[in-house]
Parts: C-alpha cells; sequence; structure tokens
C-alpha cells in the first residue's frame, strides 16, 4: 500500500471513528427492535450497490479502496443531513424505520468494519439480525 493509501484509509476510518458515538443509540436500536431490521438490510444492500457502481462506472487514475468509498457516501450523507439540520437520535426508542440518515450511516459503519483497515465496530453494535422470541428451534 502506497503511503498516500495508508493515510487516505486512516482518514476515512477516522471520520467513521468520529461520527460512531452519535451513533450509538442506533446500534442500540437495532439490537432491541427487530422491526428496523429489514429497513437496516435494504440500507445496508443499496450502500453496497453505490459502492460497487461507483468503483465500476467512475474512472480513476488510481485504485480507490471500498473503505474509502463507503467513508465518502457516509460523509455526504451526513453532511447533508446535518446542513439542513438533522441530527441523530439520542435515544433507541426514538428509532423508527423512518429514520432514514441515521439507519444509511449504521449501514454505511457496518460495511467499513468488515473492511480491511476499517473501524471497528463500537461494543454493543449487533451485527446479525436478533433470534425472534418466536422462533423455534427444531432438530433434524
Amino acid at each position: 500500500m502506497h503511503w498516500a493509501d495508508y493515510l487516505a484509509e486512516r482518514s476515512a476510518r477516522r471520520w467513521l471513528c468520529g461520527i460512531a458515538p452519535r451513533l450509538a443509540s442506533g446500534w442500540r436500536a437495532l439490537a432491541g427492535d427487530r422491526a428496523l431490521w429489514p429497513e437496516f438490510a435494504r440500507h445496508t444492500a443499496a450502500v453496497d450497490d453505490a459502492v460497487r457502481a461507483e468503483r465500476e462506472l467512475v474512472e480513476r487514475g488510481e485504485r480507490v479502496s471500498d473503505l474509502m468509498l463507503i467513508a465518502g457516501h457516509a460523509h455526504d450523507v451526513w453532511t447533508e443531513a446535518t446542513a439542513s439540520g438533522w441530527a441523530p437520535p439520542a435515544e433507541p426508542s426514538v428509532w423508527t424505520r423512518n429514520e432514514w440518515t441515521g439507519l444509511r450511516l449504521l449501514a454505511c459503519y457496518h460495511l467499513a468494519s468488515a473492511e480491511p483497515h476499517g473501524p471497528r465496530l463500537p461494543r454493543g453494535a449487533v451485527i446479525q439480525r436478533p433470534a425472534s422470541a418466536d422462533t423455534v428451534k427444531r432438530a433434524r
């Protein structure tokens, strides 16, 4: 990895880590509300598609890592939302399926955490869909 690539990835990771504390209630909301998971999954798929399209369709002289593309997407979402007065919900109970910006940013963070040199998921972040209370395990 070239030193400039290392610095760019470090900057992307640091920016994501900087917004992580403001999104902490979103991870708690996902852990406690199964109704948020389908929307979170849609956002995750949409970010993945956006990154793939950017990687494949935008010509660049140098390769750009997916971590940088994800962080760039998250930065654009964050910048536009905060400029129009949005702030992340402070309490898990306020997160709903309609919390587009917050869920999009959680999806970005989740995808970024899976990348080499990506940020670590915050403690307490749920990364797998919780089992429903009515799920019965069957032995075969």
